[in-house]
């Protein structure tokens, strides 16, 4: 059946066989640019014919022109001015000399290869100074390269797109100037699309930042926006619009990084789609005949893919990583890596439209030269990049690391306990406060939406192989697993559930993700605020048999792996983090924190290291003070409160809660007022002005010791681990 050749045919299935390729791509594993730019000859005029782009006429440029700009926009929203402060000096080095360096060999190679201009020479090698993430996201996502590789091709992707298109457009001035004033003329260019991108940035911001356009129409005013700023710019100064929308987009993401995550999700979408769109019309316009003749015309195109491949991205990263702390290894696989994506084809092909119209010969080199290098890095490299990677022994075992969903108090603390196992751990959570405590705390927090994040515009999440969802919401976790299972081929799912939605949905094939913390109320938890509220770890040897209360267990350490949960099992040394009862009725606990075994001598002696042992916990204490008045204190009352427990307790400042230290004895010392030996001591410290709390605390303590199992399990304690397992099993405790 033949397909008509008109606009709306072609446009309409340029974007269908973009999609449809961009699937095929994925269901096979396969990279997406290789199959979109065989698949766009395929259906082009060299093969089925049902593509043909010169019906589209001066469209073409159009469409091209918009696409890259949306593209380059989208880039410029995920740039990120700390992230680049923070970037080592080797990816300073590969913007700088790499770029200088990658440009200029290759404009020279061209030169003596194909004895072309030298102007024209340094457009064509301006082409190929981009990486782009769209190439390298996929292909980190696929390898698991060292942290350090990883960062610096993620950053490169991120970052080069600018530099190369700014180089190609000043290359560009320097053949199409006919008044011999490229400079000039770019300098204006360069001067409008600053302007127009600063302002039009700042003028959406402001929009946001009012909230004058409905958050349901965001993404639409955002394209709308963004295709204004390219269109205007354009319009005072004539190719000046892509590096407005540059400009535009990097503006609006730094004053507005969290407001537009729902953009980003939208624009990334609409970047996939013009992805295929543009791959499909460029592939299908080229000239099969002009790439045949280039790569096999006395072998020199074959020489200058080598040469680019094999000479220059060597010198880039060598000579960008002279004096750096990177290991031979890790120089050779980065020189090995460096595909070349969506926006050097799209330059060289609006370039390539435009000087063929302006009577260049030599135009239609630009895009076979960008193609044949976009085909060779892409194939050679996205094939052998993991073998080369094994050889060179850069790659990385599965990843332990761990996405903990949800920033409140509990998951801080879970991830705190994670990071100092060793183990690389991320929290994300939508609430910027709670994420802004979480930094407070040294930890790595990302505020965003788990179920839309994209890993490629975080490079530390390609180190997740463990996700841990603990929001308040059993639903949402469930979410959360099914979309990290999808994103994460291997990867160990988590998540909180009660034990009245695991019977519920027993069964159910959508409940992906082992359930855990059944017994927790974990709304409860997620309302408290002081760091030490009802979770401790505790270093202990581990053994089933002799741990009590397994279900407050919320983290183990067991055989060098972090799992939530206690496996069955378990013995010998290990850490645990558990969930422990509050043995008052108000919010105060004993943490494991909070219990030293003390070799004191005397009353004095103990009660002087309880307080040093919170001295950094609470800074406003006024230590010698304290100790002062509880000695005076100790002097005119007894504290002891029953045989071998001893009970003294102060008012003071600096604190907002009650709390409770505990001191085991190694050896029974005596009390100011009686001779009765003294095993334990309990020191209460409350806010002044707040009786209350004071006063039932001392009772709930009292009723605790009153017991005499309760008691007897306290005596014979003699670790940190053990005293606080005795507290857990005590009978008087929070419901």
């Amino acid at each position: 059946m033949e397909i008509g050749h008109d606009t709306l045919t072609t446009f309409a299935g340029a974007m269908v066989f973009g999609v449809l390729f961009t699937l095929i791509a994925q269901k096979l594993n396969m990279s997406t640019i290789i199959v979109l730019v065989v698949g766009g000859i395929v259906v082009g005029p060299e093969c089925l014919n049902w593509i043909t782009p010169e019906s589209l006429g001066g469209g073409l440029k159009t469409i091209i022109s918009l696409a890259v700009g949306l593209i380059l926009f989208e880039g410029g929203l995920n740039l990120d001015i700390k992230g680049y402060k923070t970037v080592s000096r080797e990816i300073r080095g590969v913007l700088t000399r790499g770029v200088l360096i990658t440009w200029l060999t290759t404009t020279l190679a061209i030169k003596l290869l194909f004895s072309l201009p030298w102007d024209f020479s340094l457009l064509a090698a301006s082409l190929i100074i981009v990486t782009g993430p769209t190439v390298i996201g996929p292909l980190l996502k696929r390898l698991r390269v060292k942290r350090n590789i990883r960062t610096i091709l993620h950053w490169e992707g991120v970052l080069i797109d600018p530099i190369g298109v700014f180089i190609a457009l000043l290359c560009y001035e320097f053949i199409i100037d006919p008044s011999d004033q490229p400079f000039r003329q770019f300098l204006v260019r360069a001067i409008v699309g600053i302007a127009f991108g600063t302002i039009g940035g700042l003028l959406t911001a402001l929009v946001i930042r009012r909230r004058w356009i409905p958050e349901e129409s965001l993404n639409i005013s955002f394209l709308a926006s963004a295709l204004a700023i390219f269109t205007l710019s354009d319009l005072v100064s004539h190719e000046s619009g892509l590096l407005s929308v540059t400009i535009a987009g990097f503006v609006i993401g730094y004053l507005h990084k969290q407001q537009i995550e729902q953009v980003k999700i939208y624009k990334a979408e609409l970047i996939q789609l013009l992805i295929g769109l543009l791959f499909i019309l460029l592939s299908a316009n080229l000239d099969l005949k002009a790439f045949h003749s280039f790569l096999t015309d006395d072998m020199r195109g074959v020489a200058l893919i080598v040469f680019v491949m094999i000479v220059v991205r060597p010198l880039n990263i060598f000579a960008s990583t002279i004096g750096c702390q990177l290991d031979i290894s890790d120089k050779l696989f980065l020189s090995w890596v460096a595909p070349r994506g969506i926006v050097a084809a799209s330059m060289a092909s609006l370039f390539a439209l435009n000087l063929h119209e302006l009577g260049f010969e030599n135009a239609i080199f630009l895009e076979t030269f960008t193609y044949s290098i976009i085909i060779g890095t892409v194939l050679f490299q996205g094939l052998t990049a993991k073998w080369v990677g094994g050889v060179l022994k850069v790659l990385e075992p599965k990843p332990k690391g761990w996405l903990v969903i949800g920033a409140h108090q509990l998951g801080r603390t879970v991830a705190a306990f994670i990071k100092s196992s060793g183990v690389p751990v991320i929290i994300f959570d939508t609430n910027i406060k709670n994420i802004l405590d979480a930094r407070r705390q040294d930890l790595t927090a990302i505020n965003g939406d788990a179920l839309t994040v994209s890993i490629e515009n975080h490079p530390d999440l390609y180190e997740i192989g463990n996700v841990l969802a603990i929001t308040a919401n059993e639903d949402l976790n469930t979410l959360i697993c099914q979309r990290w299972r999808r994103e994460i081929s291997e990867v160990n799912l988590y998540r909180w559930g009660s034990k009245r939605s695991n019977t519920e949905t027993e069964g159910d094939s959508l409940m992906i993700g082992r359930q855990i913390w059944e017994n927790l109320n974990l709304s409860e938890i997620t309302s408290l605020t002081l760091e030490d509220r009802q979770v401790g770890r505790i270093h202990t040897r581990l053994n089933v048999d002799d741990i009590a209360n397994k279900d407050l267990i919320l983290m183990c350490v067991f055989n060098q792996e972090v799992l939530p949960f206690l496996p069955q099992n378990a013995a010998g040394e290990g850490s645990i983090l558990t969930c422990q009862p509050t043995i008052t009725k108000l919010d105060t606990d004993v943490a494991p924190k909070k219990i030293i075994i003390s070799h004191a001598k005397d009353l004095p002696a103990v009660t002087r290291e309880l307080l040093e042992s919170v001295r950094d916990d609470f800074p406003s204490l006024d230590i010698n003070e304290l100790y002062e008045k509880l000695i005076e204190y100790e002097h005119k009352y007894s504290s002891l409160i029953c045989p071998d427990a001893s009970l003294p307790h102060a008012y003071t400042a600096g604190l907002t809660n009650s709390i409770l230290l505990v001191a085991k004895l190694t050896t029974s010392i005596k009390s100011f007022h009686s001779e009765d030996p003294v095993s334990l001591v309990f020191l209460v410290l409350s806010p002044e002005g707040q009786p209350r709390q004071h006063l039932q605390m001392l009772s709930e303590i009292s009723r605790l010791l009153i017991d005499d199992n309760n008691r007897k399990q306290l005596l014979s304690a003699s670790t940190v681990g053990e005293l606080y397992d005795a507290f857990a099993q005590g009978t008087v405790k929070n419901e």
